[in-house]
């Protein structure tokens, strides 16, 4: 009889509830249900029977393609952030959006942004509104009270119009490294990364699938607590800087069961990130899994206890690798490339303290660098298509604390040999190829 009460009680507030917000629907059904077993933190009402949806097609989104629907979606949000555990609906259709941002400083608990259409960018360049105040497509800042994003829906950046040389500067190539303010209005004319996500907690994003993105395909920018699952990141191999996931000042990662294959990167990790993990993830083709670049223009960089395990890297150019620039300091420990398959990988195993990406002028001329130390390269088996491994560390901050173990690596074409410069530590184990004499 109890129960019963208490469900009663629970129906009853959820249609009060219900007619105290417009512009939102209260829905029964198949979509309902699935929706609600997709929510990470289901609200805390009573009975737990009020979930607010709030349909951006309900605010005047037209879902044609073709239509702006930037103004639909924005009050659309706002709606959902006065509600704890509010879902901005995003249903079926396909939903052109300008660069737009979503501050989630005032919303409520457990806000989801709910994915099952596609949500594309403006088709060509001069389609693009207001560009020089945005180096992001879509970006979710302040949301210090948990936000979910996830859904079987497809956000495409169409960045196939930005990626030719006329639109690639130098001064944007390493854009990581010159980090913006999600409020600032610096002219940098030219959209770069599909999603970001900034000064947020609690974050989840899974389930969707992201594709040709201008540059970057998911930026975390000082962020705590993120789970990334679920996720297919896609874009052409020859797409110039579109990394899959970009992580910076961000800490207590997890990143799992996902595909990304693009131009660049997979998951680059960058300075002031630590408590990182990568596991059951496939990667290729693209660059691989790296941590760098660090230390640009003399920057100082941190990164520890990153572990990536589990995973797969098909066709890039590295496969697991640690880049720094010349000149840095810093420091980058307690590093993990653990039970690794490579399949026709470049050079599978890289330490690069030379690191200069075709920069004119950029050499050891200065005795600092960021040091290298604790990294652990082990279970790595497959096949190399150049080089089994490469570490190349500076004469003035060697790498230190480097153990191998399991390694086995055979050519799918050219039989290169491994190279090791300055690098200081213990092979464990007999390796293919045989690293004893490269490691001091």
């Amino acid at each position: 009889m109890a129960k019963f009460i208490q469900k009663y009680l629970s129906f009853l507030i959820s249609i009060v509830l219900y007619f105290n917000f417009s512009g939102h629907t209260f829905c029964y059904g198949s979509e309902s249900n699935y929706l609600k077993n997709e929510l990470m933190n289901p609200p805390n009402y009573v009975g737990q029977l009020a979930f607010y949806i709030f349909n951006v097609k309900q605010f005047g989104a037209k879902g044609n393609g073709f239509t702006d629907d930037s103004k639909a979606f924005q009050a659309a949000f706002q709606a959902a952030c006065k509600v704890r555990g509010g879902v901005m609906l995003v249903p079926s259709g396909t939903f052109l959006l300008q660069p737009i941002t979503f501050y989630g400083n005032n919303c409520q608990r457990y806000f989801t942004w709910q994915v099952y259409g596609l949500i594309v960018a403006p088709p060509n360049i001069s389609g693009w509104k207001g560009i020089s105040y945005h180096y992001q497509w879509i970006l979710f800042s302040g949301f210090s009270k948990g936000i979910t994003i996830q859904g079987n829906g497809v956000v495409d950046g169409r960045g196939n119009a930005w990626w030719g040389k006329s639109r690639n500067p130098p001064h944007v190539k390493h854009l990581e490294n010159h980090l913006i303010s999600p409020t600032s209005k610096k002219t940098l004319n030219n959209p770069f990364i599909a999603i970001r996500i900034a000064k947020s907690y609690k974050v989840t994003v899974r389930g969707i699938k992201i594709q040709n993105s201008p540059r970057m395909h998911i930026f975390l920018d000082e962020c705590q607590q993120v789970t990334i699952s679920g996720l297919t990141i896609l874009a052409p191999q020859e797409s110039p800087n579109t990394d899959g996931i970009h992580i910076s000042h961000t800490q207590h990662v997890e990143i799992y069961n996902s595909t990304i294959g693009t131009g660049d990167d997979c998951i680059g990790i960058l300075t002031e990130s630590s408590d990182v993990r990568i596991h059951d993830v496939h990667c290729g083709p693209g660059h691989g899994y790296s941590i760098g670049g660090l230390g640009l223009n003399n920057q100082e960089a941190h990164v520890t206890n990153v572990h990536v395990y589990d995973s797969t890297v098909a066709y890039t150019l590295t496969g697991v690798r640690i880049k720094t620039w010349p000149g840095g300091s810093g420091y980058v420990n307690n590093i993990t490339f653990s039970h690794i398959t490579m399949t026709n990988v470049k050079t599978p195993i890289v330490i690069d303290q030379n690191y200069c990406n075709g920069k004119k002028g950029c050499t050891w001329t200065s005795k600092n660098a960021v040091a290298i130390s604790g990294v652990t390269f082990e279970n790595i088996i497959g096949t190399y298509s150049y080089q089994p491994a490469s570490l190349v560390c500076s004469v003035y901050k060697p790498c230190t604390n480097i153990l191998m173990g399991t390694i086995n690596l055979t050519p799918s074409g050219r039989s290169g040999s491994p190279i090791c410069q300055n690098a200081y530590g213990r092979v464990l184990t007999n390796t293919t190829p045989s690293l004893k004499n490269c490691l001091k």
